[in-house]
């Protein structure tokens, strides 16, 4: 077997002899398809800028590849000469666009300038400079539908920047269908009637999906080893409707059941696996077999008749400010041996019925003493049901979105990690594993991270990576080949995924380094 105990990505990609993950989900600019459609897409959108048209939109449903596009067409802009600001963090509105704007085209902003007319002037000299030496320029805005009405106001303001008849800058809005419903609001109908090209990319077509797959396999090193069962490829376009990101996903996690059964044949039961294991209105636990899910029933029995929790969950902690023990091996427990119930108290009726608990009414004390230190009692129930279910998609992304607080999952902690946070553990009764949970209110996130990208938290990550001694090249805040391996490296070094993308995970090791 190729797999076991502890789960190896590189011996995953060493078994199916590829050099990377074939089917990332993050934008792969790197490994571009070419369809007949997203070539015509990129030609249009190209000539259009080159042609100095003005106000473009690019807009599509989720997973169709619009920042993969539009990744290509900045790709192709360069060798045209052509200067580019890519904006992609949709947080930015109104001013703080302008400014980041600005940034994105190498000009320095004073951090207390935040005077419109002031940023429109310089905007409008950088430009001017350029026009004057001949070199076009262009502003792409990712995420675009997140723009707010005013800041939509602010791009017609910057789009009517002219010279001589022609457009200073070109503008492309790379954004979902939203953003179409804004523009046709009455009070943006001058911004509308700017649009000079809309492109929406399409799905792949059943006849492309083949072509597809191997283009990716054989772009990661695939030598004709790995097969695809034709009623493979047919369940995988009947589940995903050529949505490429839903592809790649499934096909990623099919690769994965490859490997774990020892075999280079992808098979219409692993995409089906994959599909269901992934459909979020299905709890995960209804997703096993009837034998897993017997056991299941029985585990749950258990928990039940002990008091709950003692078994899987154990929350500790060890932080500085409350614990006199020092030792590393010293952890305070906090033993689950009791559940905790919603309150009745708006239901007086309910309150004096008997009612058995079920596992979607209880919260075990583990879980509640732990999300009651970071103060977040008011999510008890709905997390643990999230536990329960091993899904924690949805709650830890309501979390993040309403107290800035990130969940963060491993499989070790250290000395600083755990003198310094409230964790809970997990203990996996089928293979003994033990996982770790713990929140963090993260300074830096990264959400773009490939070959050429320019941004001023990657400035901040090449700093971490310098203090762990793992990049010594320049603070320059571009991404390239040195810093991806530094970000392998170190996530080999900390037994996280090595995925080569800087996640939450690895953000907050970086972080709570031990200075040791």
């Amino acid at each position: 077997m190729p797999a076991s105990g502890n789960y190896n990505h590189e011996k995953y990609l060493e078994f199916l002899g590829l050099s990377h993950p074939p089917f990332p989900v993050a934008p792969d600019n790197t490994d571009f398809y070419i369809s007949q459609h997203s070539n015509a897409v990129i030609t249009k959108l190209t000539q259009a800028i080159l042609s100095r048209k003005g106000f473009m939109l690019l807009t599509g449903e989720v997973g169709l590849g619009k920042t993969t596009l539009s990744r290509r067409i900045i790709h192709i802009l360069a060798q045209h000469h052509v200067e580019t600001s890519l904006v992609f963090q949709s947080f930015y509105q109104e001013n703080s666009l302008l400014k980041e704007i600005i940034k994105d085209f190498g000009m320095t902003v004073e951090e207390t300038r935040n005077d419109l007319p002031i940023l429109m002037k310089r905007l409008n000299d950088f430009l001017l400079k350029k026009n004057n030496e001949g070199i076009n320029c262009a502003i792409v805005i990712d995420d675009a539908q997140n723009l707010t009405i005013e800041s939509l106001e602010l791009i017609r303001m910057i789009s009517n920047l002219e010279a001589d008849r022609e457009k200073l800058v070109q503008i492309l809005l790379v954004g979902q269908p939203e953003l179409v419903d804004k523009l046709n609001r009455h009070e943006l109908r001058q911004l509308k009637s700017r649009v000079a090209i809309r492109q929406s990319p399409l799905p792949l077509q059943k006849s492309e999906m083949g072509k597809y797959l191997h283009f990716k396999l054989n772009m990661a090193g695939d030598s004709g080893k790995i097969i695809i069962k034709t009623r493979a490829l047919e369940k995988l376009y009947q589940l995903t409707s050529g949505n490429l990101r839903k592809v790649n996903i499934l096909m990623d996690q099919a690769l994965h059941y490859a490997f774990l059964g020892t075999t280079y044949t992808i098979k219409p039961q692993f995409i089906i696996k994959a599909n269901k294991e992934l459909d979020l209105d299905i709890p995960a636990w209804k997703n096993t077999g009837p034998a897993a899910s017997f056991i299941i029933l029985l585990l749950i029995v258990i928990i039940l008749g002990m008091g709950g929790g003692t078994l899987f969950f154990y929350y500790y902690s060890d932080k500085k400010e409350t614990a006199s023990v020092k030792n590393d091996a010293a952890i305070i427990e906090k033993p689950a041996d009791s559940a905790i119930l919603p309150d009745n108290k708006d239901n007086p009726a309910a309150a004096t019925m008997v009612q058995p608990p079920t596992p979607e009414t209880i919260v075990t004390a583990s879980v509640a003493s732990f999300l009651s230190a970071y103060g977040l009692e008011s999510y008890s129930l709905q997390f643990q049901q999230a536990l329960n279910q091993k899904n924690l998609h949805d709650i830890r992304d309501t979390i993040f979105d309403q107290t800035g607080l990130h969940l963060i999952k491993l499989d070790t902690v250290t000395p600083p990690v755990r003198g310094n946070f409230d964790i809970l553990s997990s203990i996996d009764p089928a293979g003994q594993k033990t996982e770790f949970y713990l929140f963090w209110k993260p300074w830096l996130k990264i959400v773009k991270f490939y070959a050429g990208y320019r941004g001023e938290e990657i400035r901040e990550l090449q700093k971490l990576l310098s203090k762990v001694h793992l990049y010594d090249y320049n603070i320059d805040g571009i991404v390239g080949q040195i810093i991806m391996k530094s970000v392998k490296e170190f996530q080999r070094q900390n037994n996280l995924q090595v995925t080569g993308f800087p996640g939450p995970e690895t953000i907050f090791m970086l972080a709570n380094r031990d200075p040791r």
